[in-house]
Order: C-alpha cells, then structure tokens, then sequence
C-alpha cells in the first residue's frame, strides 16, 4: 500500500518553537512545539515506546501553552487528540507505520538540511543543552530511528 501521508517540519532555531504538520486527504495535524530541545527528545522517545509497545499512550505537552496532544496506539492506528484549553478537542487517526516513516523520512531530511547548511553537528562552544536542535534530540531521534528499522 502506498503511504498517502506527508510531512513539513519547521523549528525556529533560535526560539526553539516550531510545528510538524502531517495530512492525508482528510485530515490535516499541526503539532505545535515549544521547548524543542525538551519535547522533541520526549516525543522520539515517546513514539519508539508506542511502536515496541512499552507504552499504548502518552502526552505531548506544547511548553508555554496548556494546549496538549494525546498519542493513543490502537493496533495498527495512531489516534491523536489535540486538547485546548479552555475547551475543545480535535481527533485525528492515522496507520501507525505510515505515520512513524513519514516522521522519520521528514526528521532525516531535516538534520540532513541542518547538517548541509553547517548547523550540525554543533561546535564545542554552542550551549548544547537549550539549543533547539541538540545533542539529546540527535541521539533521541536516531533511536527512534534504529527502533523502527530493526
């Protein structure tokens, strides 16, 4: 089956802000982040734990905001839940694995861009533990990785 999914990811390198965007013919997800440096290693760790089954859930909170994203695996489907507060909630379903290589094939491209235009790796003075893309993401996300290619 062809994957009918794809992605855009865009991080401010300077405020760390940023937002993954995946959609099919139906369906259009925005994943608002803040913190990158926090939420996106917590969500490649996250997202391997829902792929090996460690976990069936969890929650990806956007920092400075008390909006959230609820990842439910449900079998072979991801169900995402984008809370508001006060009050509203939108839900979104993918296939679990379209979902996973569509992040994966965006997240590549990327680091590879960031790697291209000499922004990875970081130099030995950069503060490596704020910086929106660091080191912990890096390593994160190749886990990630690593776990869906196995």
């Amino acid at each position: 089956m062809k994957n009918t999914l794809s992605c855009s990811v865009t991080i401010d390198l300077d405020s760390g802000d940023g937002e993954i965007i995946v959609s099919d013919k139906k369906q259009t997800l925005i994943i608002s982040i803040g913190l990158s440096a926090i939420t996106l290693r917590n969500f490649f760790s996250d997202l391997s734990d829902l792929y090996t089954y460690k976990k069936t859930k969890f929650k990806l909170e956007h920092y400075g905001s008390a909006d959230y994203y609820l990842f439910v695996r449900d079998s072979n489907i991801i169900r995402i839940e984008e809370v508001r507060k006060p009050g509203g909630r939108d839900i979104y379903k993918f296939n679990l694995m379209d979902f996973l290589r569509i992040l994966e094939k965006e997240f590549q491209r990327f680091f590879a861009k960031l790697g291209k235009d000499g922004v990875l790796p970081l130099s030995q003075g950069q503060d490596n533990f704020m910086y929106a893309v660091n080191q912990d993401v890096t390593n994160s996300f190749a886990s990630f990785s690593k776990n869906l290619n196995k």
